[in-house]
């Protein structure tokens, strides 16, 4: 809808779908509660243009009635938004508005909605994808101690090994922390995009199931140290990644590398030995 001399409450719409869309984008850093006021009355205000311009939306649109009222916004972080949804719902449904279909729906969506679908414009445009959030690292919890742990703990023993084959325990136990922690952030990764780029996920997963297959015959041929052998085998899956999805953005091909070696060393593929 153009917005001159104005959009009367539609952004855009669907015709043969019944659908009208109104978008929200804050201007400026709000917090939590001013984010929720200003989405909750920009659906109001917006809402009630519905009524107040009835007879001009109509002459834009034709008969065609309004099921769907969907209110885009890039995040919601109060539920009480959505309670606001429904009741504006029952409110518009009560008008009898010729515009409006009888059981009219309010919606909500938020940039998560359309990840898919920014994905697959984002790889038609030629820009590189990213799945992985920019956060903090978890740390694993002590209490879940396993099998894998000991494998970790083992196998990162030598490659914490100083020039007189010592054992710098500070350095082992970081190294510890930081493998686990890639590993356990790396299988929510992959779960990530599996459920959004279902296709990229598989061209992964095919470039890791080959490469494990190499990497165990590479350690039983290895003749340096342990850690030369976990820097060849990261860089060398940096470059198949790159390879199978070209699309993929730097960060996560580094942080996918880091994590499949991270969990190639607890389950075993990539044995260690001082």
């Amino acid at each position: 809808m153009p917005a001159s001399p104005g959009d009367f409450g539609i952004e855009g719409f669907v015709l043969n779908k019944g659908i009208a869309i109104q978008c929200y984008c804050p201007d400026k850093h709000y917090t939590q509660k001013e984010l929720y006021e200003n989405q909750r009355d920009k659906i109001t205000d917006d809402l009630n243009k519905l009524k107040l311009y009835e007879s001009d939306i109509l002459e834009r649109i034709g008969n065609r009635k309004i099921s769907k009222w969907i209110f885009i916004t890039p995040q919601v972080n109060n539920h009480r938004l959505l309670r606001h949804a429904t009741n504006k719902a029952q409110e518009i449904q009560s008008w009898r508005l010729d515009l409006l279909d009888e059981n009219v729906e309010v919606l909500i969506h938020d940039a998560g909605f359309y990840a898919t679908e920014i994905r697959e414009l984002d790889i038609t445009e030629g820009k590189k994808v990213s799945f992985i959030p920019r956060e903090p690292l978890q740390q694993a919890d002590p209490s879940q101690y396993t099998e894998y742990d000991e494998n970790i703990a083992r196998k990162n023993s030598y490659r914490c090994l100083d020039e007189q084959g010592n054992l710098n325990l500070r350095k082992h136990q970081k190294l510890n922390e930081r493998t686990s922690d890639n590993w356990i952030n790396g299988d929510k990764d992959l779960k990530k995009i599996e459920s959004e780029a279902s296709e990229i996920f598989f061209k992964l997963e095919k470039c890791f199931t080959q490469f494990q297959i190499e990497v165990e015959e590479i350690c039983i041929t290895w003749t340096d140290t342990a850690e030369k052998l976990v820097e060849k085998v990261r860089s060398e899956l940096k470059l198949r990644i790159k390879e199978a999805v070209p699309e993929l953005n730097d960060t996560d091909r580094h942080k996918l590398a880091n994590s499949m070696v991270s969990r190639w060393i607890a389950l075993c593929p990539l044995e260690l030995e001082p």
